[in-house]
């Protein structure tokens, strides 16, 4: 049963404009109630996918590319993303989206050449099932369900996460037999998850974008017209 913030009565956080799940009479049973994975779990109590949208799976994108989760003594988890200290637009972009999720504090933290931008929550993990022992390459990443709906949903914010984390827009030139030198742009995304290369390149695909491998972990987007819609919502780092 879903009621409008207005005058929904519910333990679940509510934000204005947001609608919320109320607690179900029996057990409801689908993946995100029983299978709660925060510790201790709270099943009717845990994340709605409903109140999800754009800004998670711009997150997502983040998250797969520059994040990790750690539990803390109180059994909160811990998300950390990383982002380069010379880009403030898109670290004011990632603490947004950290907030859209979950409305709490963004801590920074400066590292070298880097800012860790910090925000605690009991359910990060239930919302990034994706987190395990090992670096991401080693592990398998899938997505499944409701996550899975929302990048059918928001391909675009997913490959902008993806873009801003692990990629780059780059000039590239060439030089003519004649001498003449032509400039023209193109996409780069390096991971070394198989699996994560293939999320991203399927993405590619449902928002019409070419691609090919540029080497094993490389892969480029170098079309005119493919460049051209990467740049109507990512173009260069700020």
């Amino acid at each position: 049963m879903l009621e409008s913030v207005d005058s929904a009565v519910s333990n679940t956080a509510v934000r204005k404009d947001v609608w919320v799940r109320l607690p179900p009479a029996a057990p409801d049973t689908r993946e995100a109630w029983p299978r709660c994975r925060a510790t201790p779990p709270y099943p009717l109590e845990c994340v709605d996918e409903i109140g999800l949208g754009a800004s998670y799976v711009y997150l997502l994108g983040l998250y797969l590319g520059d994040g990790m989760l750690s539990m803390q003594r109180n059994g909160v988890w811990r998300l950390r993303i990383f982002q380069d200290a010379r880009y403030e637009a898109l670290v004011s972009e990632c603490g947004r989206a950290m907030r859209a999720v979950v409305a709490n504090g963004v801590t920074h933290t400066r590292r070298a050449g880097c800012l860790e931008l910090v925000s605690y929550w009991k359910h990060w993990v239930c919302v990034f099932p994706q987190h395990g022992s090992g670096v991401k390459h080693q592990r398998s990443i899938v997505l499944r369900d409701w996550r899975r709906e929302l990048v059918e949903r928001f391909p675009r914010d997913l490959v902008r996460g993806l873009i801003h984390s692990d990629g780059c827009r780059v000039t590239n030139f060439t030089v003519s037999s004649a001498g003449k030198r032509y400039e023209y742009p193109r996409y780069h995304f390096s991971n070394r998850s198989d699996d994560i290369r293939e999320l991203f390149v399927s993405t590619c695909h449902l928002i019409g974008v070419d691609w090919r491998p540029n080497n094993r972990w490389n892969i480029s987007v170098a079309r005119r017209a493919s460049v051209a819609i990467l740049d109507e919502f990512i173009g260069p780092k700020r």
